[in-house]
């Protein structure tokens, strides 16, 4: 072990030494002894101890010695330049008294073995300062390091500094001071024991609690509970009353109560751990490395959207879905839909977070590389608030894929990267768009947003995965310091660089998916129909290579249509997945030319034109026209059925008997009489020969029917 002069040591269970700290001052070879001076004696004047060499590093080796740190005094930590000169004066000036005999080993050796030191007396005499004076600077000198700044002035608790001061018959602080000479103050108010204990029971019952009342409220409440004899008193007498000022309740309002408990004490605990606790650490500092915790949340947009079918139609604010790698600050999935926060919209911005960008970007017009957004993965770690992902299907769904982690109720702040990205998206799209909100910042009396609103859903959305791709590029400083792999190779600190580059070298909790189980377990199912006309959903017809090839639309052509088990891709109606047998994977059916009104459209826009269908139906059940023509038709039926009693007693073969007479007796009474003469020579004759007027041209007649037996 290394016994440096001014070392520190801590000595225990010693015979040799008391129990405490000692600084090592100096070695005397020649002697072979150490001089050491105890830290833990308080005493002015503190003379030096020598014990022999041999013996100390015995207790060293015995571990009753153990090499330790002094602490010095906070006065002593500042730099030369903050001290005043007056301080610095005052220091010189005691170093300048000993450092004639200080660094003199011969007086040193003496002073720590010797009862007497006629040598200090001496040199006490030949400078003119007193004996005492000079061990008082010795003593400081040693305790606090020996150097020149150890006998700086210790002037930094001058005046009882921290110590609680009680006042007798003169009150504390600066006495009142009138403005002018023509008023005289009122005496201070000298604060008791007693008016401390009044001052916590009022801050209790009004000032530190949830909603408590402010300050100066607590105040007034405390004078009438506490005071009120004082003030009535006084007010009969016509002077001011002996009570505490607004001024004293508050100063002991800060000496009674820390900061810290009143801050806690007037807010509620999930309000204090959101908004007031300390942030000395991040969510990002103990997950740096890619995949391991992947956050999902939901916001509505700050922004009206229209129907794609027709603009006069508003259809409200869209929801967004964002998922948010916590390492990389790279958003992997999004979906943005009509539907509220929900299982159904979160499974689809899963499924997107889960499968290649490439065919999802395209579907908006946007053609980019599976470099461009390189993100396919199952994280090792879902985070999620105790919302839509908290139900039995999304366990179900998700548990053997990934483990979901739910934050606490009403603390955002657990998932505070995904909140951050809705901010950042709002900031850079959302509140440029026509039809914007504005996060609810709308001044009374100014248009109404959604008078505004022109963007279809298609179309926010385009910009929305515009606006992530450009996140993805941007550059984060905190992800320089997040990771050495960026500064080694050189690469802006940029989320897809992050990612790219913790993949390349391996750094990472990543899961590749599989994209048919992501299929068969994400997406929305829904059950269809193979028709005639191709696979029927919601007004749409689909087909693919399959359907042709076992001619299955001839199949329930003949022999009927059945259902069929589908998974649903809300985001586009150009495809759907459709499992033709129990036994088979999902397979890609496209929609056929005859559906092509709704090609290129989201689900929400086929839905749309079943519930435009619905309510056009619901507008008109039936026609006015079909009413009065049902009336009239009952009408005639009742007239004909009081003409039918008259032949009740004619037989049915009588009624029957001699038809195609009674037809021409028919044709005679209600037409022109027609001879058989001219019927034959009319027959002969061009229709268009002259005009028709009253004549009436005989059709061919048909051959005469045979009966079989028993007829007439």
């Amino acid at each position: 072990m290394e016994l440096a002069r001014n070392s520190v040591w801590s000595v225990n269970d010693s015979e040799l030494l008391k129990d405490g700290l000692y600084r090592l001052l100096d070695i005397f070879q020649d002697v072979e002894s150490v001089i050491l001076f105890s830290l833990d004696d308080s005493s002015a004047t503190v003379r030096p101890i020598a014990v022999s060499l041999e013996s100390f590093i015995e207790l060293i080796s015995g571990r009753n010695a153990k090499q330790a740190f002094y602490e010095l005094p906070s006065y002593l930590l500042v730099d030369e330049e903050n001290i005043s000169d007056d301080h610095v004066g005052r220091r010189d000036k005691n170093y300048d008294f000993i450092k004639g005999i200080v660094f003199d080993r011969t007086f040193i050796f003496d002073y720590s073995t010797k009862k007497r030191s006629p040598k200090l007396a001496r040199y006490s005499e030949e400078i003119g300062v007193d004996r005492k004076s000079l061990a008082r600077l010795l003593t400081l000198y040693w305790r606090n390091g020996q150097d020149k700044m150890a006998l700086l002035p210790a002037f930094s608790n001058s005046g009882g500094l921290g110590a609680e001061r009680t006042p007798t018959t003169k009150p504390l602080g600066a006495p009142k001071q009138p403005r002018t000479t023509a008023v005289d103050r009122a005496a201070k108010f000298i604060v008791s024991a007693d008016d401390k204990k009044n001052f916590k029971k009022a801050l209790k019952k009004y000032y530190l609690k949830e909603s408590g009342l402010t300050l100066v409220k607590t105040y007034k409440n405390l004078l009438k509970d506490s005071y009120s004899k004082e003030i009535k008193l006084a007010e009969a007498i016509g002077i001011p009353p002996q009570v505490p000022t607004e001024k004293q309740f508050r100063y002991w309002h800060k000496k009674l109560f820390s900061k810290e408990l009143t801050i806690k004490k007037r807010t509620s605990e999930n309000d204090y751990l959101r908004n007031k606790r300390s942030v000395l650490g991040s969510i990002t500092d103990i997950s740096y490395l890619i995949g391991a915790h992947f956050e999902i949340d939901a916001t509505v947009a700050d922004v009206h959207i229209v129907s794609e079918l027709g603009s006069q139609y508003i259809l409200g604010r869209p929801t967004i879905y964002i998922v948010v790698d916590r390492a990389s600050r790279m958003i992997v999935g999004m979906h943005v839909s009509l539907y509220h926060a929900s299982w159904r919209a979160a499974r689809q911005a899963l499924t997107n977070c889960f499968l290649p960008k490439s065919d999802y970007c395209k579907s908006f017009g946007i053609e980019i590389g599976d470099s461009q957004w390189p993100c396919a993965h199952i994280p090792k770690e879902l985070v999620c608030d105790n919302g839509e992902m908290i139900g039995i299907q999304p366990k179900k769904a998700l548990t053997p894929m990934t483990q979901l982690s739910f934050t606490p109720p009403y603390r955002p702040d657990c998932k505070g990267v995904v909140e951050k990205r809705f901010d950042i998206l709002n900031d850079e799209v959302v509140h440029e768009l026509l039809g914007t909100t504005r996060g609810g910042l709308v001044v009374r009396g100014s248009r109404d947003p959604r008078k505004d609103a022109i963007y279809t859903l298609r179309e926010v959305t385009a910009e929305i995965i515009k606006a992530v791709l450009e996140h993805n590029r941007s550059i984060f400083d905190d992800l320089a310091f997040s990771s050495p792999l960026l500064v080694e190779h050189d690469l802006s600190p940029t989320p897809i660089n992050y990612w790219k580059i913790h993949l390349a070298k391996h750094k990472h909790e990543l899961q590749l998916a599989n994209s048919d189980e992501v299929i068969a377990r994400l997406l929305p199912s829904a059950e269809v129909s193979m028709t005639r006309s191709g696979i029927y959903f919601n007004g749409m017809y689909y087909s693919c290579a399959d359907v042709e090839e076992r001619n299955l639309a001839s199949v329930a052509r003949s022999s009927g249509r059945w259902k069929l088990e589908a998974r649903i891709d809300e985001n586009t109606t150009n495809y759907i997945y459709v499992r033709l047998d129990k036994n088979r994977k999902f397979i890609k059916c496209y929609l056929l030319p005859r559906s092509r009104i709704l090609g290129d459209k989201s689900m929400f826009d086929a839905a749309f034109i079943q519930d435009w269908l619905d309510t056009k139906k619901e507008l008109t059940p039936i026609s006015t026209t079909s009413i009065d023509d049902h009336r009239h038709r009952q009408e005639v039926t009742r007239q004909a059925k009081r003409r039918s009693k008259i032949a009740e007693n004619v037989s049915f073969k009588d009624k029957t008997s001699n038809t195609r007479q009674r037809r021409k007796e028919e044709l005679e009474a209600t037409t022109n009489i027609i001879s058989s003469d001219s019927e034959t020579s009319d027959t002969n004759v061009s229709p268009y020969s002259s005009p028709l007027g009253n004549k009436i041209i005989p059709l061919p007649k048909g051959r005469k029917r045979r009966t079989n037996g028993g007829g007439s």
